[in-house]
């Protein structure tokens, strides 16, 4: 198994906003998310942010920064992945379907979930394309940053 990440850096998350801090675009048949984070460093307690995690064939044309994503184990491996990624997207995606969602308290908020082996939440083929998304109340201004790792062969 090779995994290969995806990270946002620090994105300034807009209050009242639903966007996407990532979207990867796997080309490979075969292609499952290991591990996702997601961290806060808000200043005061303020009201919870929502993540969800999705899934979309339907994608419409999303725009955002393109992101080589990087080998997190198999170092002298040569292979690199097929799967494209974009981060902090300014477009979203036209359709989704919530796999897993959640709260984050902002001040302070941290979540990295790990998926055991044989219950990845996905395992998407090719053109099923798998992003992670933020709700932000009114008034919710945090800087976040999040990864993923995910396997393809």
């Amino acid at each position: 198994m090779t995994l290969y990440s995806v990270k946002t850096g620090s994105v300034a998350l807009t209050a009242s906003s639903t966007k996407s801090l990532w979207l990867l675009n796997p080309v490979s048949d075969f292609f499952l998310v290991a591990e996702v984070s997601a961290s806060m460093d808000a200043s005061a307690t303020a009201a919870g942010v929502g993540f969800e995690l999705y899934r979309t064939t339907t994608v419409g044309t999303p725009a955002g920064s393109s992101y080589t994503p990087v080998k997190v184990n198999r170092q002298g491996d040569a292979a690199a992945a097929t799967t494209t990624a974009l981060t902090a997207l300014t477009t979203e995606p036209t359709a989704v379907e919530i796999i897993c969602e959640w709260f984050l308290q902002p001040f302070g908020g941290l979540i990295v979930l790990q998926y055991p082996l044989g219950r990845e939440p996905m395992g998407a083929a090719a053109g099923n394309r798998v992003g992670l998304r933020y709700i932000t109340p009114a008034g919710v201004t945090p800087n976040c940053r999040s990864y993923a790792y995910f396997d393809e062969r």
